[in-house]
């Protein structure tokens, strides 16, 4: 079992706004909404423990209300520092295997996404407790009274941000003897370093961040709002054998279909490979060779695969434009059905798809009508 404790313990007095800098909007909704819905919607997490400071009790209810988020377990009172709020929320735990692994994540990091929580959850199962960050850019120098007084090595310096896992057993036992010693250490993990628990460092994007002040925020609102673009390009010339026409995952004709390994419908491929170069992944070939040998042809099932890793990063399609090029078929008879395939299958409106075509003018092999390309470019956006 896999249990989040959500640290909202605090009141965000950096902020320096009257409210709980929680409540504040991010892209409309409340940061601790992202966060929360971030962990709700992961599929290796099977509870949640929520630290709040009380006196947003009834905001906090009834954000997790409003949004069913139906794995939050416990609503448990932070403590006077982050440490104590944290072990609040571990002595909230019952019926916890000391092989489970406990993901501690600070309310305030909206932009953690699945593959950072589940490799964080896999390296503490592997070496009992793991923290996430990134390598630091910047040169950091000891300065003591206004003088440089050392320069230390960047290559061995991380940033390090939450979640930071550890298995149950190991989580008791530090924060245990953590307040057996009246040691408070700077982070949790800090707490099984002192123990002479092993830590692994698992990488994470430096989006990644805590909001902790307005600067915080205001960056915080163009990362929701910044898009990331793809373009991809699929070509296929036509087959002798009788074998079905598939555009944009509508069957065109019953033969002159593509000469492909799978049903080659050049609008999906090139759809993948637009969504994989904007989420810094590799062609479609690299996935698709794998599941053909599994005996997978339908190119939707491929189109899945990649949206599931979309998914995974917090991202969602915001607008799709498409440009085929090909004598034949004659592409606009049947634009409005493919527009309602590729709705349906990338969950967008109709109206954030654009599909054009061009005959080609018998100057290339497609405009002469022995196959067809296709170019997608496409928009994503943080959810």
């Amino acid at each position: 079992m896999n249990i989040a404790i959500i640290v909202a313990g605090g009141k965000g007095k950096r902020m320096k706004k009257r409210v709980n800098k929680l409540f504040l909007l991010l892209n409309k909704d409340p940061i601790i909404f992202h966060t929360l819905k971030i962990f709700n919607d992961c599929k290796n997490i099977n509870r949640i423990i929520l630290v709040i400071n009380p006196d947003g009790r009834a905001k906090f209810k009834s954000i997790i209300k409003k949004n069913k988020f139906s794995k939050i377990t416990d609503i448990v009172d932070g403590g006077q520092e982050r440490q104590d709020s944290v072990y609040n929320g571990i002595k909230a735990i019952k019926k916890a295997g000391n092989e489970d692994i406990i993901l501690i994540h600070n309310a305030s990091n909206p932009f953690v996404n699945d593959d950072v929580i589940n490799n964080s959850i896999n390296a503490a199962k592997k070496y009992g407790a793991a923290v996430v960050g990134f390598p630091a850019k910047d040169t950091i120098k000891v300065v003591e009274d206004g003088f440089v007084r050392q320069t230390i090595d960047r290559k061995l310096l991380w940033q390090v941000q939450t979640p930071q896992a550890m298995k149950y057993f190991l989580a008791k036992k530090a924060f245990e003897i953590a307040y057996r010693d009246g040691y408070y250490g700077t982070d949790d993990v800090s707490l099984v370093e002192k123990i002479g628990g092993q830590v692994k460092v698992v990488y994470c994007d430096r989006s990644n961040i805590k909001i902790t002040d307005q600067h915080d925020l205001a960056y915080s609102n163009k990362l929701v709002n910044a898009s990331r673009i793809g373009i991809g390009l699929d070509s296929h010339k036509f087959t002798d054998k009788k074998k079905p026409l598939i555009i944009g995952g509508i069957k065109i004709s019953d033969k002159d279909g593509f000469d492909a390994n799978s049903d080659g419908d050049v609008v999906l491929h090139a759809l993948f490979n637009a969504i994989s170069t904007a989420i810094g992944m590799k062609s479609l070939g690299f996935y698709a060779d794998k599941m053909f040998e599994k005996g997978i042809t339908d190119s939707k099932q491929y189109l899945k695969l990649i949206l599931d890793k979309v998914d995974n990063k917090n991202l969602k399609i915001s607008n799709v434009a498409v440009m085929l090029e090909g004598k034949k078929p004659k592409i606009d008879e049947h634009i409005d059905k493919i527009k309602k395939s590729l709705s349906k299958l990338l969950k967008i409106k109709e109206e954030n798809i654009g599909i054009a075509a061009t005959s080609g003018e018998e100057m290339t092999e497609f405009g002469k009508g022995n196959g067809m390309e296709c170019i997608c470019v496409v928009s994503l956006i943080k959810k």
